[in-house]
């Protein structure tokens, strides 16, 4: 695995940048396309924002990705052009001194930079006029000058006008061109005072200037000349020492007046990164070998080993202000990390849900067996039925399902060379260029040949004639395998998504994505789709909108009714095409749709408004639909604060106009304010405005411990702001009819009530208000009175949590809880309907965690219902309706208990979890709901071994929740 990728980043990343114009085919403008909630490529680039709030990374998934430090989670995806290999590929990334702008370039359409306002995440210009593609930009320390690089051999600097409105106030225009190298020009990086630029190119050489006023001219101080190529070059911010690093690990160190003062030579690889700290102490080096070394600037020499050890250092970044913490990002899987260079210690990791799958079993039909792991060639632990559109989350028998073929009695297959492939007495080679290596092979019927590669996937005869390729995505094959039948060929790429194809006509018909959570969604090529409870977020059509604007996103469930159509998948995949199955044309279902979507306009508040005093924010916006709105809300922190009534309704023209303009009493330190807007065809969400309590704080230093002072103004504010809990807690274990009874359903509701009681008024809540029903005290009666109870105390600053363990059941359609007094031939009269309980939970003005435990079959491996709940809780988590859920099993699984637990395997986890601190990954005391989540995910599985797996579905509009403290006792 090291081997490859220090191949993808050392031969290939320079291959490709010796290639001149790219021509950017004419493609459709939509694409479907897997969003795995982080980067799943190479990333290129990884910096802080000013305050280290923030970082900021490009990577040649084609995606600019925004996340939090301080939560650990991703803020928003910023998506460039949908492009066949290369082109939309990030390179390049800068951010502005004063955090507005963030310039991105690469392989992007006519060499294009991309200027974003970092607040709006909108572009406001495109600035054009290199010949090839841009390899690094950089800012000047005023802001006012941007310097960019390129495979054209040279350097160009750009003017930045000033932002009013979040747009230039004129256009942004080239001022001064460098042409001087004659190979890429791979770095530059200017000085702090803007006197100085260096350069670094393929050509051998760096390059000193001095730049004169206004940048009207670049002087050469100094030409630094060697035989190997120079990848990266910095300077430090006092003007004395230029640093500059080469393909094969030797870094020079030179003074600007031209003397070299020493060579180290610690590192070995491509050198990936250099950079110097904001006080000049401090050099940090990385490289291609996984290296990371520090150095002391006063003697050049390296400072205590860091213990910090990587696959492949891509790139890596000092925070602002700090030589003692640093961000990183290493290997093909887009994995970020901030280190502690101190302690060596990781403290933060920004990663997608995404895994590739690595072998591929077949059994009779289309039930495939898959390994998802982040251990390559582990045994199978999923099975996928293409046939019923199932997941079953382990695997009891291996044996029963068949590795592709490499040998027969007549053809046997061997691997060469990384291009060639021995074929009986036929021999079958890969273009080196168009096809890349040779990953993966088999037999398929009549002793076809398939071969997996690089960027390829090829049917050919025995005797080396080729059949048929496959329109597959340009990524990297890792299994491939032939149905029993030979009617389709399976196939699994490094991009994390397996792909089902016809055998004989090579059509796509099916793609499917596993995340790491067990969440997974199957699709066609237009877009029909099925999927568990929290898969549908995982993809969304993309829509290019060509040079100087990014590409709009748009999630599948903002038209559900029209995609999620399973039934239709189904007869895709039976038919073994589309053709037949549709009348309209799926571009033009998707621009109606597009059409008759909710447009939201902002007017207050501004992009994040701070409130000094009062703690009230007016909310102004206009929205427009072609078709009446069904629902119209305001969220705070994903939670409804305002419904807007009918008669907010104007007309004009032929659209519907809905004013909001209300005034919101803001109760949380930060609070993400956006709109929700749905009609009777689609839905939008829109983006958040943030706001915030306090001053504006225009400087602060690194902290990565969080301390309150820095999260709250004062001591007072903090008790303030401590929500209450408001905890309505069911089990039924004893039923009216005892044939239904349960073990531990009362107990979990006990220990669940009893956890949090001993969360009252500590470090995280305040005060905690329980309602407890348990066996026949819940009737359904008593429990539609809890949801109730909920509904009349909970405030927008609290947590309002809903624990329910019994029986759940499905009929005609509808979910139900079964209470205590269910009569199971009237269950539309006596059972507890999920809609009403549902109803209930999204029209909570507080923060709502539910836990549902209602697929309970009693004692481990008794068989007691499988009633499946996942449309329920999709719904339920959607971002109209905003409930956390937590739910005991997934799909039609069972929930078990056992007496050596004593409670149900879900209870047992959230009591160790946050009772006992074993979910407590950051040590801060505090259990968030993504660290309670991959705790009892973990430990769910660990005790039913393998037999239940919890899932945890959370709608978009929430990044984070608090779950608990750990008590200390």
């Amino acid at each position: 695995m090291k081997k490859k990728q220090l191949f993808t980043f050392c031969i290939l990343l320079l291959y490709s940048l010796f290639f001149s114009n790219f021509l950017f085919a004419q493609e459709s403008s939509m694409n479907l396309v897997i969003d795995p909630q982080g980067h799943s490529g190479l990333v290129r680039k990884v910096i802080f924002t000013a305050e280290n709030k923030k970082i900021v990374s490009v990577s040649e998934d084609k995606t600019i990705r925004i996340w939090d430090v301080k939560s650990n989670t991703l803020l928003k995806t910023l998506w460039g052009e949908h492009k066949k290999g290369k082109e939309g590929r990030y390179n390049a990334l800068a951010l502005s001194p004063d955090n507005r702008l963030m310039a991105v370039g690469g392989y992007l359409p006519n060499n294009e930079i991309r200027i974003i306002n970092l607040n709006t995440g909108k572009q406001i210009a495109s600035l054009l006029g290199h010949d090839n593609i841009v390899s690094d930009l950089k800012f000047s320390a005023d802001g006012m000058w941007l310097g960019s690089s390129s495979a054209d051999q040279s350097v160009r600097i750009w003017y930045m006008p000033v932002i009013k409105n979040e747009v230039f106030e004129e256009e942004p225009f080239e001022k001064l061109l460098i042409p001087e190298h004659t190979d890429i020009v791979y770095n530059i990086d200017f000085s702090s005072d803007g006197t100085r630029l260096v350069t670094c190119s393929f050509d051998g050489t760096v390059r000193l200037y001095s730049m004169a006023v206004s940048m009207s001219n670049a002087r050469v101080v100094k030409v630094w000349e060697t035989s190997e190529r120079f990848t990266n070059v910095d300077i430090s911010s006092d003007n004395k020492y230029v640093v500059a690093g080469q393909s094969k690990g030797k870094v020079y160190i030179w003074n600007t007046n031209g003397s070299e003062i020493t060579t180290l030579n610690d590192t070995k690889g491509f050198i990936s990164s250099l950079a110097f700290s904001d006080d000049d102490r401090k050099l940090m080096i990385t490289d291609s070998k996984g290296d990371l070394f520090l150095y002391d600037t006063d003697v050049w020499l390296k400072s205590k080993d860091t213990g910090i050890s990587e696959g492949s250092f891509s790139t890596a970044s000092f925070a602002n202000g700090s030589s003692n913490y640093c961000v990183t990002s290493s290997g093909s899987d887009g994995i970020i990390k901030i280190w502690d260079l101190k302690s060596g210690k990781k403290i933060r990791e920004f990663h997608g849900v995404g895994l590739p799958n690595q072998r591929i079993g077949m059994q009779n039909g289309l039930s495939v067996a898959l390994s998802i792991s982040e251990k390559a060639r582990k045994p199978y632990n999923k099975v996928f039925s293409f046939d019923s559109l199932d997941m079953i989350l382990s695997v009891e028998n291996q044996q029963v399902f068949s590795m592709p073929t490499i040998k027969n009695e007549s053809l046997s297959l061997t691997k060469t060379s990384n291009y060639s492939l021995e074929a009986g007495l036929t021999t079958i080679k890969n273009d080196k260029n168009r096809d890349k290596s040779i990953e993966v092979y088999c037999i398929g019927i009549n002793n076809d040949i398939i071969v997996g590669s690089g960027v390829s996937l090829k049917r050919y005869n025995s005797e080396g004639v080729l059949l048929k390729e496959y329109n597959t995505a340009s990524s990297s094959k890792n299994a491939i395998n032939v149905s029993k039948d030979g009617k389709y060929l399976i196939s699994s790429s490094a991009n994390q998504i397996t792909e089902l194809w016809n055998y004989e006509s090579g059509e796509l018909l099916a793609s499917l994505f596993v995340s790491n959570t067990n969440d997974w969604v199957c699709w066609s090529p237009k877009g029909y789709y099925q999927a568990s409870a929290g898969g549908e977020k995982y993809i969304g059509w993309l829509k290019n909108n060509g040079v100087g604007r990014l590409a709009s996103f748009y999630k599948v469930s903002f038209a559900r009714d029209t995609y999620h159509k399973p039934e239709l998948l189904k007869k895709i995949i039976a038919n073994g095409t589309i053709v037949g199955l549709l009348e309209d044309q799926n571009n033009e279902v998707f621009d109606e749709v597009i059409y008759e979507q909710p447009i939201v306009e902002w007017i207050s508040p501004a992009m994040n408004m701070f409130l000094d005093t009062a703690h009230v924010v007016n909310v102004m916006a206009n929205i427009t639909s072609k078709i009446p709105l069904d629902v119209l809300k305001i969220l705070v922190n994903g939670r409804p604060a305002y419904i807007s009534p009918k008669e907010n309704l104007k007309t004009e023209s032929d659209e519907f106009l809905y004013v909001i303009d209300e005034q919101l009493t803001i109760t949380s330190q930060v609070s993400n304010i956006q709109i929700f807007a749905a009609n009777s065809s689609t839905s939008f969400t829109s983006d958040a405005r943030e706001v915030s309590l306090g001053r504006e704080r225009k400087k602060s230093k690194m902290d990565l411990d969080f301390d309150l002072d820095e999260m709250f103004n004062s001591v007072e504010n903090q008790r303030s702001l401590k929500p209450n809990i408001y905890l309505l807690s069911i089990g039924v274990s004893e039923y009216r009819d005892n044939t239904l009874n349960l073990t531990y359903a009362d107990k979990d509701a006990i220990a669940v009530s009893d956890l949090y009681q001993k969360q009252q008024e500590g470090e995280v809540f305040n005060k905690v208000n329980v309602k407890q029903l348990t066996n026949d005290k819940a009737v359904k009666g008593e429990i539609l009175s809890g949801f109730e109870w909920l509904s009349k105390n909970a405030r927008s600053n609290d947590l309002a949590i809903v624990f329910i363990a019994s029986h759940g059941l499905n009929k005609d359609n509808n979910f139900y809880i079964i209470p205590h007094d269910v009569d199971l031939n009237n269950v539309n009269e006596t059972a507890v309907s999920w809609a009403d309980c549902s109803q209930l939970m999204a029209s909570l003005p507080s923060q709502v965690l539910l836990y549902v435990d209602a697929c309970n079959s009693g004692q481990l491996g008794t068989d007691i219902s499988h009633s499946d709940n996942t449309e329920s809780i999709r719904k339920l988590s959607s971002d109209e309706n905003g409930v956390v859920v937590m739910s005991a099993a997934t799909g039609k699984e069972s929930s078990l208990e056992s007496p050596s637990w004593g409670h149900g395997a879900f209870t047992s986890a959230i009591l160790e979890g946050v009772l006992q601190g074993k979910a407590d990954y950051s040590g801060d005391n505090r259990i968030t709901l993504r660290e309670l989540d991959l705790y009892v995910a973990t430990k769910v599985e660990e005790l039913t071994k393998g037999k239940q797996h919890p899932t945890t579905q959370k709608p978009s509009t929430i990044s984070t929740m608090t779950v608990g403290e750990k008590v200390m006792k």
